[in-house]
């Protein structure tokens, strides 16, 4: 949760808020280098067989079935290179995520993330502002009804992802698992959509970051972040406000100083 601006010693204006614990930032950043090192070397895996199909048979729902994956979206070189970054990468997301997910609980920040009543009421407010169907900026707090259904559902996501992995690793040993998805082919085929959904999801806020919020992007490396350059504050949409002039800062009245 952000704490209270305060004032800084000897000047009229206030300390700017800080926004995101350090346990948040770091996790943050870890986050995204083992969720593309994963992505692409999880890609250079499936190019070994690119398609979900058993050989001569056919699979309904993968229109691009023996096309591979560009080898510049690929990494790790050659299959078994590729499998050794992925589970590497796989532990060190896991524990991040464990991390993250722990720190989020005892601190309380689940609270501005977990669904509530009148949410989806709120995100169709949102869609509406941004289509320019509704004048102001709805009201929100640290995050809006769209951000919190996109960052309450990628450890959701994530939560499959690392199931089917695990299903698809050792599906004889955990022929059980493997059945939840279907088998096999089914559970590649889930592991796969969850990668895309997710790296869907991180696009979607990159994209919103930079043509919505760029103020909050030194928020992420230091913590700080004023409200008054916050979208709703300005009143942004994607970047129809960008360009505008920086707002200025709102200044606290200075108190005079006494007799010395």
């Amino acid at each position: 949760m952000t704490e209270p601006a305060e004032p800084r010693v000897g000047t009229g204006h206030p300390r700017v808020p800080r926004r995101h614990h350090w346990v948040v930032r770091v996790t943050h950043w870890v986050a995204v280098i083992a969720i593309l090192g994963m992505a692409s070397s999880g890609l250079r895996i499936f190019n070994a067989y690119p398609a979900f199909h058993r050989r001569g048979g056919t699979f309904c729902c993968y229109p691009f079935e023996g096309h591979a994956i560009p080898a510049w979206l690929t990494f790790g070189g050659w299959l078994g290179g590729a499998r050794n970054w992925h589970f590497a990468l796989m532990w060190i997301l896991v524990i991040n995520g464990l991390v993250y997910m722990a720190f989020i609980y005892l601190h309380g920040e689940w609270r501005d993330l977990v669904p509530r009543r009148g949410d989806i009421r709120d995100a169709v407010q949102m869609v509406r502002f941004y289509l320019f169907f509704r004048t102001q900026h709805p009201h929100q707090g640290k995050n809006n009804a769209l951000q919190k259904g996109a960052y309450f559902s990628m450890p959701w996501i994530a939560g499959v992802i690392v199931l089917t992995g695990i299903a698809i690793w050792k599906p004889v040993q955990l022929a059980p698992l493997t059945a939840v998805f279907g088998g096999y082919m089914w559970a590649r085929y889930w592991h796969f959509m969850g990668m895309v959904a997710l790296l869907g999801l991180a696009a979607g806020h990159v994209f919103m970051v930079f043509s919505v919020d760029p103020y909050s992007i030194p928020s992420m490396l230091t913590g700080g972040y004023d409200e008054a350059f916050s979208p709703e504050a300005r009143n942004a949409r994607p970047f129809y406000h960008l360009f505008r002039p920086r707002p200025a800062r709102a200044s606290a009245p200075t108190v005079p100083e006494g007799p010395t």
